[in-house]
């Protein structure tokens, strides 16, 4: 079984699941992550769904469907206003992680998404307000979805979530999981060399 297909597994029974209510989603393999989470949605049939975009604009609607490799989808103007996809009626909006966000405590949806977590990863207490909004929430799934690792490691998020999926292409593309860990280290290197001058 590919990685790929056990992450999907994985974040199928974690849906099914009437007891876990937050799942983390990292791990190495960005475009995957997000595929793998959109087919495991969708093939539970019907449902509504809220994508939390934090601390960005509405390009976020766009570009969360390019992290996805999905080019060719139609976005909603505004937020607020529904898309289809498949099975999928989404919803947009932005997340502001500065102040408490009540906005969406009495909607059931059946999923909320909230992405890109890297912004919140090096701040505790955006983690806690995230942690605590969850709690709040009537929704039955809330997913924690991250991108850009290594930079952002997600291990703050890893207490407060019930399930945690790592999807890597380390076994999966071994050629592009090195490219990455590669360009991570050239990037750490610069970052280290350029500290030293300040």
């Amino acid at each position: 079984m590919s990685d790929v297909e056990n992450a999907y597994q994985q974040i199928a029974s974690f849906l099914n699941n009437e007891t876990e209510k937050t799942l983390l989603i990292c791990g190495i393999a960005d475009e995957e992550k997000h595929r793998a989470l959109l087919k495991a949605l969708n093939d539970r049939g019907r449902s509504k769904g809220l994508i939390f975009l934090i601390h960005t604009t509405k390009d976020g609607m766009d570009s969360f469907f390019r992290w996805s490799g999905l080019y060719k989808v139609k976005v909603p103007k505004k937020y607020g206003e529904s898309m289809q996809l498949s099975n999928l009626t989404i919803y947009f909006d932005n997340l502001s992680t500065k102040s408490s966000s009540n906005k969406y405590d009495n909607y059931a949806f059946d999923f909320m998404i909230v992405w890109p977590m890297q912004s919140v990863t090096k701040n505790p207490e955006e983690i806690q307000m995230l942690h605590e909004m969850a709690v709040r929430q009537k929704t039955k799934k809330i997913i924690y979805l991250t991108i850009k690792e290594p930079w952002y490691s997600p291990d703050p998020l890893k207490p407060y979530v019930d399930q945690i999926v790592t999807l890597d292409c380390e076994n999966d593309n071994p050629k592009e999981y090195q490219r990455i860990m590669a360009a991570y280290e050239k990037d750490h290197i610069r970052q280290e060399q350029r500290n030293r001058f300040y």
